[in-house]
């Protein structure tokens, strides 16, 4: 490229230009300019197609509103678009100097789009000048916020939202130039700031890596009823200056959160409910006492024939027990804790995919029927143990709130961002010792990821 006509011709006009860093700066922009319309762009007619090696093919729900979306959102120009049957299964946009292909979803044909998968795996990374007024223009053209604007370490300025198709951008500022040598400097001089956790040391006493965080209209009711019911003790009860309770209980060797109102105090913010398997000792003296403390009858007690011997019972707060003796050496199964928390998802597939980007979920087990529905799972994450079996009948999702300690909360974070999650809170160091951030997931639930700082 540097010895053709077109460059033979700019050195003549540059020759007599006054300043020579301006005269050298300003060929090098041309040059870029001269090399990316040769190399990169073909007309043929009166439709200018862009060609790149690589070319990002986005699949939604809706491509004509999607069109439109992304031209009011990151300025695209539609260069081409073909519909056959009132559909549209392929359409070209330019965003800058860049292509991406559309069409709408078809999941018969191998083609799922975030709306079938709940969810999108994918994030585009869109490079502007200025990220402030593109995320604006985002926001109001449609977009949700799930990660805010930030100065980052290696010299970007970056913030993350997701389309109304389910697609996720991270919308990119350049704002300092560096060496990769520098990167890791700065990162190491960030993280410099506080000593790497321990396994002992980034979570309290008592807690495993996830644990369930109940929001309830009158939070003493539930703490009484699980103390009635399955043995549950106190361990910590705050208030807060709106007379808002959180409180600590310890059931066998797993600890639940509780928060919420209190007669006193009526809860007027949203509730968070959730299912739970919960081995005991004796399963039908626990559902007694269940029974007694107020709990409605969903299953009285039977022997299974995976092993164990349970009862369900749900709770005046809306809460569901699976009680259980595992047939055993232990009454808890191998692997599991006192407490699980037990998930009913429309699919489990997203859920799973979603829990082991974001939170590096692993040891996944799934038995499913013939026809594919997942009946029960069982995902790892830490020392932690969430199973799930798919909606069906009286089984319906229950979004679900938790608490999640892990060795790097922002780290944790970012990823969960990366995953699809939206942001609720970013990384803040708390005053009871933890640094904590909050995400929100497509499926609903709430996760706080936190690191303790200080010991309690």
């Amino acid at each position: 490229m540097p010895d053709s006509p077109r460059m033979d011709w700019l050195e003549r006009a540059l020759f007599d230009a006054p300043r020579p860093a301006f005269r050298a700066r300003l060929k090098s922009d041309l040059e870029r300019t001269a090399a990316a319309m040769t190399l990169a762009t073909e007309t043929t007619g009166t439709t200018a197609r862009v060609r790149q090696s690589a070319t990002p093919q986005l699949r939604v729900k809706n491509a004509p509103a999607a069109i439109d979306f992304y031209t009011r959102a990151f300025g695209a120009r539609e260069i081409m678009r073909f519909e056959a049957g009132g559909s549209i299964p392929h359409a070209e946009l330019l965003i800058g100097n860049s292509l991406i292909f559309l069409g709408e979803e078809a999941p018969e044909y191998g083609y799922p789009g975030p709306a079938s998968l709940g969810g999108s795996p994918v994030s585009i990374q869109l490079l502007v000048d200025d990220a402030d007024v593109m995320m604006a223009q985002a926001v109001a053209a449609g977009a949700r916020v799930t990660s805010p604007l930030a100065d980052q370490f290696y010299g970007d300025r970056t913030g993350r939202v997701t389309d109304p198709f389910g697609h996720s951008w991270t919308i990119v500022m350049r704002k300092e130039e560096m060496s990769v040598e520098e990167m890791y400097r700065r990162m190491a001089a960030m993280q410099g700031e506080r000593p790497a956790p321990t396994a002992e040391s980034f979570r309290p006493e008592g807690f495993h890596t996830v644990t369930p965080y109940l929001v309830v209209a009158d939070a003493p009711a539930l703490i009484d009823f699980v103390t009635r019911a399955f043995g549950g003790e106190e361990r910590s009860r705050d208030i807060g200056p709106g007379g808002g309770i959180h409180a600590d209980v310890q059931i066998g060797d797993s600890r639940l959160m509780i928060g919420g109102g209190a007669p006193e105090a009526p809860w007027r913010g949203q509730r968070w409910n959730t299912a739970f398997h919960l081995y005991l000792k004796d399963t039908d003296a626990a559902f007694e006492r269940a029974v007694q403390a107020g709990a409605t009858v969903l299953q009285a007690p039977a022997d299974m024939e995976y092993g164990e011997r349970s009862a369900g019972v749900k709770d005046a707060s809306g809460n569901v027990w699976y009680i259980a003796t595992a047939m055993g050496a232990s009454y808890v199964p191998e692997g599991l804790h006192s407490l699980n928390v037990y998930l009913h998802p429309h699919r489990a597939e997203p859920l799973i995919a979603f829990m082991t980007r974001a939170f590096g979920a692993d040891k996944v087990e799934k038995y499913a029927s013939p026809d594919g529905i997942i009946h029960h799972a069982r995902v790892r994450i830490g020392d932690s143990v969430i199973e799930m079996g798919e909606a069906r009948g009286p089984y319906q999702p229950m979004p679900t709130q938790f608490y999640l300690y892990v060795p790097n909360a922002d780290a944790a974070y970012q990823r969960a961002l990366e995953a699809g999650a939206e942001s609720i809170r970013p990384p803040a160091d708390q005053p009871y010792g933890d640094r904590n951030a909050g995400v929100k997931d497509v499926f609903g639930n709430q996760w706080f990821v936190a690191t303790q700082i200080r010991p309690r």
